[in-house]
Formats: structure tokens, C-alpha cells, sequence
């Protein structure tokens, strides 16, 4: 079994949901020694490690193999799954997976990336268009 931190747009319950197809344990959890950015002509943010800074984001618990796979398909080529260790808000450390820039800062911006902002112009066309089209894809690599 897997576990997931994550800190864009898979916060949002119902795009984790859809995209694994089944409901998931999630709780807050908090990633020391990254920085959060917002990613230049992106919807979505990008993690990079800065030692001084932390992330605040949410734990996936348990989950299978097909899961992490369709997940790890969804984050694309512009990241790589990093082991790390996050502190739950019971104050646990938890090793988990998380989804960690790859392509180089020149795309990074120096803020951070709003969560409210994708809420309310992004998250309805990830959960009609962007989801479905990327299970699509997914299923169609596996046969």
C-alpha cells in the first residue's frame, strides 16, 4: 500500500476520487523542506526542495498499486515521485510519496500557488474534461 502527499489539485476529494475510482482516506499533513510554487501558464504547482520552507497538503492513505499508477500518469512527465516523510495533524510522521518538479525553475514562479483560484476557474474542467480524457488515456496504455 501507498501513501500520497499532495498539494494542487488533488487536494480536491472528488479528482482523487475519479481518477482512482473509488473513495480514499484522506487527512492533513504538512511537507518540511520543500517549497510550494505556482507554475508559470499552469493550472496546477510545482514542489522544489528549500530546507527553510514547508507545505501544507493533504496524506492519500493506502492506496494500491493501480492507484499510484493512475495518479503518477496524471502528474506527467514534468514530475517524479520523491520518497518523504510528513507530519499529520496528530503530529505522526508518515513516509509517504510525493510528486516533486523535475524540469527545471525557469517555469516556476516566486509565489505560491492558490488553491481558491483553482476552485473557482479550473476545477469544474478538470473534473468534466481533464479526468475523464486522462483515464482514458491511462486505460488505453494498459491494454
Amino acid at each position: 500500500m501507498y501513501n500520497v502527499f499532495v498539494y494542487g489539485s488533488l487536494l480536491f476529494r472528488e479528482m482523487v476520487e475519479k481518477l482512482c475510482g473509488k473513495t480514499v482516506e484522506m487527512q492533513q499533513a504538512c511537507l518540511h523542506g520543500y517549497k510550494r510554487c505556482a507554475v508559470d501558464g499552469a493550472d496546477y504547482p510545482a514542489i522544489i526542495k528549500e530546507e527553510t520552507s514547508k507545505v501544507k497538503g493533504k496524506l492519500i492513505v493506502n492506496l494500491c498499486k493501480e492507484d499510484l499508477d493512475i495518479l503518477t500518469f496524471y502528474e506527467g512527465d514534468e514530475y517524479q515521485t520523491t520518497p518523504v516523510e510528513v507530519k499529520t495533524e496528530n503530529r505522526e510522521i508518515i513516509s509517504a510519496l510525493a510528486y516533486t518538479w523535475i524540469v527545471g525553475i525557469d517555469r516556476l514562479l516566486d509565489w505560491d500557488w492558490d488553491k481558491e483560484r483553482f476552485k473557482q476557474k479550473a476545477l469544474q474542467f478538470y473534473i468534466s474534461e481533464i479526468i475523464p480524457q486522462t483515464i482514458k488515456e491511462f486505460n488505453e496504455l494498459k491494454n
